[in-house]
């Protein structure tokens, strides 16, 4: 076992050194690498940056510092002179904050890109190009600080004000009406609490209801379906109101023939049969007066005047 414990030991051990011995290859090769000189100007202190402190970009280490120096010409500006890794795209968008780390005091430098320009700066050591400096977060807080400061000031008298003895008094007897209120409440908590334990059954009520209506509701689609397929029905082509249609339309021509033919018809089988009587009761009326007439015919009927054979008046015609 003791044995077994030793070569787990040593076998970590050579896994632990391989690790550092790529993670500091990889340290050297990217010191090898040769960084782009830039320059910045901060007219604000540096407080925590020093040489070979960290450059990022986005938050992604690109560089270091590599000098600060005093610009004799110009008092209270300080030139940072950093070197950035080539392949990181810095622009005519970027610009420089000082961001402090926490509490530990330790300062870097921060490259921040909005995205507004894609134009590359190319800077050697032969053209070094200047990226613009803005206030950090810190340096921001502090510049806000006074008035920050006026305004907590103001709260503060606000505060004071608001803490008199009168109002004190008027805040001890908003909370005595709150407690009287939130007694009120409970007694009107308790009144409620019978119909609330109701409430279930009337849910379970309602809900029953709703399922009847439900099914009423069905029911009546069902029947405003079948109402609509029999009206279809009727109203379909050689169906019963098509038929009872056509059958009016017979009808109608029925009482238009009957009107324009068989009506002057018996109009006139009237008018004959009404000739006939007036000779059947003439005939008779002959008859009842002259029955010698049905043997001898008609009496001879006297000529009148200006007929041939008027012998005047008072004679006999022979």
């Amino acid at each position: 076992m003791e044995n077994r414990s030793h070569a787990l030991m040593a076998g970590l051990f050579v896994v632990l050194l391989s690790i550092a011995a790529a993670a500091a290859a990889i340290w050297i090769s990217k010191k090898n690498i040769p960084l782009i000189p830039y320059e910045l100007v901060s007219i604000s202190p540096v407080t925590g940056l020093s040489v070979q402190s960290q450059v990022r970009y986005q938050g992604v280490p690109v560089g270091r510092v590599d000098s600060l120096r005093f610009i004799q010409d110009k008092p209270g500006q300080v030139r940072i002179m950093i070197g950035v890794d080539p392949n990181t795209p810095i622009t005519d968008g970027t610009w420089g904050e000082i961001a402090t780390a926490g509490v530990t005091g330790i300062s870097n430098i921060e490259l921040r890109d909005n995205g507004s320009s894609s134009t590359r700066v190319i800077s050697s050591a032969q053209n070094i190009q200047e990226i613009p400096m803005r206030p950090g977060f810190w340096e921001r807080l502090q510049q806000q600080g006074g008035g920050m400061l006026g305004t907590l000031e103001r709260i503060m008298e606000q505060v004071e004000k608001f803490t008199t003895a009168e109002n004190a008094d008027s805040l001890k007897s908003a909370l005595a009406n709150s407690a009287k209120l939130t007694a009120e409440l409970n007694k009107a908590a308790a009144t409620i609490e019978p119909a609330l334990k109701k409430l279930p059954a009337m849910m379970d009520t309602f809900s029953t209801t709703a399922r009847k209506v439900d099914v009423a509701a069905q029911q009546i689609a069902m029947l405003a379906s079948s109402a609509q397929e029999t009206v279809k029905m009727l109203n379909a082509p050689y169906g019963p109101m098509q038929m009872a249609s056509h059958s009016l339309q017979s009808i109608q021509q029925m009482a238009a023939q009957v009107r324009t033919s068989t009506l002057p018809d018996l109009s006139m089988l009237s008018d004959s049969m009404t000739d006939a009587a007036r000779s059947v009761t003439y005939t008779t009326r002959v008859l009842g007066q002259s029955p010698q007439s049905l043997i001898f015919g008609p009496p001879q009927v006297m000529a009148g005047p200006g007929e041939p054979g008027f012998a005047g008046f008072g004679a006999r015609s022979r």
